[in-house]
């Protein structure tokens, strides 16, 4: 049944897409998306938080509007050349050792907070404390008042 709706140009997905400016190719695959994630965490690791949320910005577009194959190590290298990471930073970063660091630090923050599902939230106060962390798909409001609440710390 899922996989039939998918294909449905007036799906829950596709429609609620569209009012985002989202069209979901259906040419896309199932892909591994470590590669994708590690330069992620390597654009946040040098601090460039912004960065690292537009660049997630266009691998979504790429994955799910371009159908692209955003495992592609030759792919990923010329997406993160825009913000700044050389080839060399990026080649280091999809190596299979920096993955499995990466996947074991991922694990050790997991269990630390207790995080059981996803979507998985962690929202740092302003103020230098305590992460709030919390795991699973909760209504916007929820989120907007732990956000609020962080801020006010």
């Amino acid at each position: 049944r899922a996989a039939k709706s998918f294909d449905d140009p007036n799906s829950h997905l596709k429609v609620m897409g569209r009012k985002v400016g989202i069209e979901f190719n259906d040419q896309r695959r199932m892909l591994n998306t470590r590669r994708a994630h590690a330069l992620v965490e390597l654009l946040k690791n040098k601090g460039e938080n912004e960065k690292a949320n537009e660049f997630m910005v266009d691998l979504y577009k790429a994955y799910f509007e371009d159908a692209k194959d955003i495992n592609d190590e030759k792919l990923l290298k010329e997406m993160v050349q825009k913000y700044d990471v050389d080839e060399t930073e990026a080649s280091f970063a999809m190596t299979d050792n920096n993955l499995a660091e990466i996947a074991k630090l991922d694990r050790q923050v997991k269990t630390r907070y207790g995080v059981s599902g996803v979507p998985f939230f962690m929202i740092h106060p302003n103020d230098g404390g305590t992460p709030v962390a919390f795991s699973g798909a909760y209504p916007p409001e929820i989120i907007a008042e732990q956000l609020e609440e962080a801020a006010d710390e």
